[in-house]
């Protein structure tokens, strides 16, 4: 009896030791995953003079989507734990008219059992709820990734907004040193009052394009608050040229994003989650067990004469029946389907981020040409051209329709400009976003 005992106390123990041994030896909450959850710096308000990556931190921090994919995170790291938890024991207690031995009538009994799952299955539901938690980190990383992205794209629609209007005003005040030459050529009779009629008509186009300009400049303006989490008629500071873009090869460029973004690092995640399910799946094949250790109290007296009250203990050890496979057979098909998805999502993702790299970067050199470009040679020459007409205008030898011309060339050059600066910070921050530059 002794020896029996012994042999079920020594099954149970092994059984209960590579259960929950297996399962908390290799399923640990993911530190990385928990680091991602405060990896902003505190910003309390946005500064007057904040620069463009000032921006990007305060809208990281204050974005409710941000504080809603952190707080998922949290949730899903408390799965893990659960996961690899051992079912609760249970206590039995039983009373009445019960069996009567040898050694006396049994009063009443008591019973503690343990469920242990198959050796491995605890683990591996741990090891997906744990892989599951780092897709959701990942899926956090990329929410901040595109706030960044989302915020650089509203600043510089913010900046050719401002640069718009500045530089229409500007051109209002140069088109005023036109008027003084026409009045000046009206007076003497060297010009008819047609010339002024249309210099009023250009006034007009001005004032219409700065009504256009400073709308877009408040919409603009809400649009970027919007982002930063902000009333959307909140001070800025005022928008500055500042930007330098040097991102390396495009090769190397394609090659950081196709590994290390972490829209694909989430799908491998989620990869490793089905993986770990069909582990399980194909685990749920072999029984579980139960262990239970009982106590029954033995009364004094009894109807043998050798009665002697002695209590007894004994333990017992069973195994549940895998008898109905089809449910089993459906999880590992279920699982299967998941691995096959999550391959074709990782690939479907390194495809659009290929794309997304190329296009940006190739917009990056093409607006980083044109600003050169405008800058050496179209601006500067556009320039000179109308300070000659205007000159040649005063003297009697061009027309004021050539030096309206001249005029509106110049605008739309200076525009084009701001517009090419604007391109160029657009198709950096795209860039910066596709290859998965923390902000």
């Amino acid at each position: 009896m002794h020896s029996l005992f012994a042999f079920f106390f020594s099954l149970s123990a092994s059984a209960l030791f590579l259960t929950i041994g297996t399962a908390v030896s290799t399923a640990q909450t993911p530190e990385n995953v928990s680091n991602l959850l405060g990896a902003e710096r505190s910003i309390t308000d946005l500064a007057a003079d904040a620069s463009l990556d000032q921006m990007v931190a305060f809208a990281v921090q204050h974005h409710p989507a941000v504080a809603q994919a952190k707080a998922r995170v949290r949730r899903m790291l408390e799965m893990v734990p659960q996961a690899r938890a051992l079912p609760d024991p249970k206590i039995r207690f039983s009373a009445g008219s019960m069996a009567e031995t040898a050694a006396g009538r049994v009063d009443w009994m008591t019973a503690v059992e343990q469920a242990l799952p198959y050796p491995g299955k605890l683990r591996k539901m741990a090891a997906a709820a744990s892989k599951e938690a780092e897709a959701a980190a990942m899926e956090l990383e990329s929410l901040r990734i595109m706030i960044a992205a989302q915020v650089r794209t509203a600043y510089w629609d913010y900046f050719l907004a401002a640069m718009a209007t500045e530089i229409t005003e500007s051109n209002r005040t140069a088109l005023g040193q036109v008027r003084d030459s026409v009045d000046a050529r009206v007076s003497t009779n060297q010009a008819t009052l047609n010339d002024q009629l249309r210099l009023a008509v250009e006034f007009g186009k001005i004032e219409k394009t700065l009504i256009e300009s400073r709308q877009a400049d408040a919409s603009a303006r809400a649009q970027l608050n919007s982002l930063l989490n902000r009333p959307a008629r909140s001070e800025l500071p005022r928008p500055v040229w500042t930007l330098t873009v040097n991102h390396g090869e495009l090769e190397a460029l394609l090659a950081k994003a196709e590994q290390k973004h972490p829209e694909v690092r989430a799908a491998t995640a989620k990869l490793d989650a089905f993986q770990n399910r069909l582990d399980k799946a194909n685990l749920d094949r072999f029984p579980d067990f139960n262990i239970a250790i009982q106590h029954a109290a033995v009364a004094d007296d009894g109807l043998a004469p050798m009665a002697n009250g002695r209590d007894q203990a004994f333990a017992t050890f069973g195994l549940s029946i895998p008898l109905w496979q089809e449910p089993r057979r459906g999880r590992i098909r279920e699982a299967s389907a998941g691995i096959d998805e999550s391959y074709a999502r990782r690939d479907a993702t390194r495809a659009t981020l290929r794309f997304r790299v190329e296009d940006a970067w190739l917009k990056t050199q093409a607006a980083t040409e044109l600003i050169n470009l405008f800058e050496k040679q179209v601006l500067p020459e556009s320039r000179q051209a109308f300070d000659s007409s205007l000159t040649a205008y005063a003297a009697g030898t061009l027309t004021f329709v050539d030096v309206l011309d001249t005029w509106r060339q110049h605008l739309g050059f200076q525009l084009q400009q701001v517009g090419h600066q604007a391109q160029l910070g657009k198709a950096a921050a795209a860039l910066q976003s596709a290859i998965g530059e923390r902000p």
